[in-house]
């Protein structure tokens, strides 16, 4: 999705970053600013050890939580969750193709009456002549996802209504952001009228992973909220500026320790439309990588961004104030999802996909670290 993006949300600090060449990004911040515009609490630059959960752990300077490698992080409160996930897709800007027809709450009906709210999408319901099953063969990625994941025998919800978002519970072990757009957690339809809350599913989410929720962001999980800083630092420290044409290139891992990536080969073809990313994450454990070497125009896109050069991350994973979040600008292409694709690593990128989002759901081993060189 084309576009640039100014990026003014704050201080970064950009540490333990591998070696890019971002110099015109950093700026320097002299202490007593930073101490006018952060909480005293997150002052020290190495974080600031606390407890939580019981654990010593430290918190983020920038985003106030725990956060990073760290699975001391991680809200191991013992709750009880099935087996099923949540695919968010709501759009609220510019939409991918493979995203197909809108599924909107608000002008979905069977036989003249509106459904039920909040409108959400399961594989089977009780009544069928009520819950038709609206995915067509316009929803490519959604419906790649539903085929993947039930053919592990997990229950995929699929909503594009923001008042699933609201009424999110622990009952799910991960949260799907499938490329939303824009401010898609806003209730636009509420109204700025008297005490009304347009962002209670803002709330939500926040709760659901301080509670231990997981949460996966695919694609253009980077291109939505992007006034809220607290999002920002699930997505990493990390948050979409633009990209080049949609080009074939080689993916690469770097940590081939991670379930997610330890079946893959350490180099693999696909193409996509490669994020430059502004913040750069940081605390995070990459995965992998895109060589920017193998595009043929380059990584550079509109707003002058000159792509990351010698390490241009594409997946990575951490601990996020008490959720484990999973996520990759992957995803561009619909047949990058469709099944027995020849699409040039389709194969790949779904294997990809699918242990990442097991591992966020707590059943496979979640950011297993790089070995040590």
């Amino acid at each position: 999705m084309r576009g640039t993006r100014s990026h003014a949300t704050g201080i970064r600090l950009q540490t333990g970053v591998p070696s890019v060449n971002n110099n015109w990004l950093k700026t320097v911040v002299p202490l007593a600013a930073l101490a006018i515009l952060a909480p005293a609490s997150a002052l020290a630059f190495k974080g600031s050890p606390t407890e939580h959960q019981g654990k010593p752990t430290r918190i983020d300077p920038v985003y106030g939580v725990c956060r990073g490698v760290d699975p001391g992080c991680y809200s191991d409160w013992g709750t009880e969750r099935d087996n099923k996930v949540l695919v968010y897709s709501r759009t609220a800007g510019p939409r991918h193709a493979n995203l197909g027809r809108v599924l909107d709450p608000d002008n979905t009906s069977v036989q003249g009456l509106a459904l039920p709210r909040p409108y959400v999408i399961t594989h089977d319901h009780s009544d069928p002549a009520a819950w038709p099953r609206p995915l067509d063969s316009s929803n490519v990625a959604q419906a790649g996802l539903v085929r993947m994941l039930e053919a592990d025998g997990i229950e995929v919800h699929v909503t594009e209504d923001v008042q699933a978002m609201e009424r999110l519970n622990s009952s799910y072990r991960a949260v799907i952001f499938m490329s939303p757009t824009r401010d898609t957690l806003w209730n636009h339809a509420r109204g700025a009228v008297g005490g009304t809350r347009l962002d209670w599913a803002r709330e939500s989410l926040r709760k659901y992973i301080q509670g231990g929720g997981g949460f996966v962001g695919v694609h253009n999980a980077f291109g939505t909220e992007y006034g809220w800083q607290w999002y920002e630092g699930l997505l990493g420290n990390a948050n979409y500026y633009n990209h080049g044409r949609s080009q074939p290139g080689d993916v690469v891992v770097v940590n081939d320790r991670d379930v997610s990536t330890k079946a893959l080969p350490r180099r693999w073809g696909f193409s996509d439309e490669w994020y430059n990313l502004v913040p750069f994450p940081t605390n995070v454990n990459f995965l992998a990588t895109v060589d920017e070497r193998t595009l043929a125009d380059g990584a550079g896109g509109e707003g002058s961004h000159p792509g990351h050069r010698d390490f241009h991350p594409v997946t990575w994973c951490q601990y996020y104030d008490g959720g484990r979040s999973w996520v990759t600008t992957l995803g561009h292409e619909g047949a990058a999802f469709q099944q027995n694709s020849t699409f040039p690593g389709a194969a790949e990128f779904q294997a990809h996909l699918q242990h990442g989002i097991k591992s966020a759901m707590g059943l496979e081993p979640f950011c297993t670290p790089a070995k040590r060189k």
